[in-house]
């Protein structure tokens, strides 16, 4: 998971107003995030488990912290995480979400209330099995996920939500590196991706062999491109373009929220 300030910072990059053609969804990348959840949501399609066990990867953290602030022990935190998903797919709710009614965001988390609200009247049925093969929540550590006492379980959400968001875009960045063949200096461009490092460029440019000009683009770049992968993510779960300036002033906003 990264952390937490560094994610605070590079959203500040992030959230620079963008010219007019960075507040568009990056043509290169398709609706990936809703993709998934209508494959996910039709279950006769050949994909949809594959769709519906990478969701459920991808956004138990959200909800377990959810969980978590709203009282729940460790072990009963993951239990309803895991019925959750199994409540998900049982009532079919994947094939009810549509990208033009808002946030995927919003979707989720109002199911989320909804289902614990249930779950709090039959507490025995905690541990449904529904016929699903449980995830293996034990193998994705909740280490360094406990949510901070102060924050609402909205707010611890939102967090992960964001930083799940911050995630996403990172690893795009870094395969489309390394499918230019630029994985080494990925690797080394990368603690630039904000600024607390501007005052060792001298170093990178000694590293990469390049001129202290010729660093400073490649950092740019570095960062500028990041900026548009993190509106493409966001893009992905909101129903118009128009979502993402305030998705990514709320995103901000949980980033810091402590």
């Amino acid at each position: 998971m990264l952390d937490q300030r560094l994610t605070c910072d590079r959203l500040a990059v992030v959230t620079t107003a963008p010219s007019s053609a960075s507040s568009r969804p990056d043509a290169t990348f398709q609706s990936t995030l809703w993709s998934q959840v209508q494959a996910a949501g039709r279950p006769e399609a050949p994909d949809a488990q594959q769709s519906f066990d990478a969701l459920c990867r991808a956004y138990w953290p959200p909800i377990y912290a959810f969980l978590r602030r709203c009282g729940c022990p460790h072990q009963d935190a993951q239990d309803l995480t895991q019925g959750f998903f199994v409540y998900m797919m049982e009532e079919g709710l994947l094939a009810k979400a549509r990208q033009e009614r808002g946030r995927f965001r919003s979707f989720l988390l109002g199911s989320l209330k909804c289902f614990v609200s249930n779950e709090r009247a039959k507490a025995r049925a905690l541990k449904r099995g529904g016929g699903i093969a449980p995830l293996p929540l034990d193998s994705l550590t909740a280490a360094g996920l406990e949510p901070a006492a102060s924050l609402t379980p909205e707010q611890c959400f939102d967090q992960r939500w964001a930083l799940l968001v911050i995630g996403e875009a990172m690893k795009r960045l870094e395969a489309e590196y390394h499918r230019g063949g630029m994985g080494d200096q990925f690797t080394a461009l990368q603690p630039y991706l904000t600024g607390d490092a501007d005052g060792h460029l001298s170093d990178l440019a000694v590293q990469l062999g390049k001129s202290h000009g010729a660093t400073r683009i490649l950092v740019f770049r570095l960062r500028n491109r990041f900026r548009r992968l993190v509106r493409a993510v966001i893009a992905d779960t909101v129903a118009d373009v128009d979502q993402v300036e305030s998705e990514l002033r709320e995103l901000e906003v949980a980033l810091r929220a402590e």
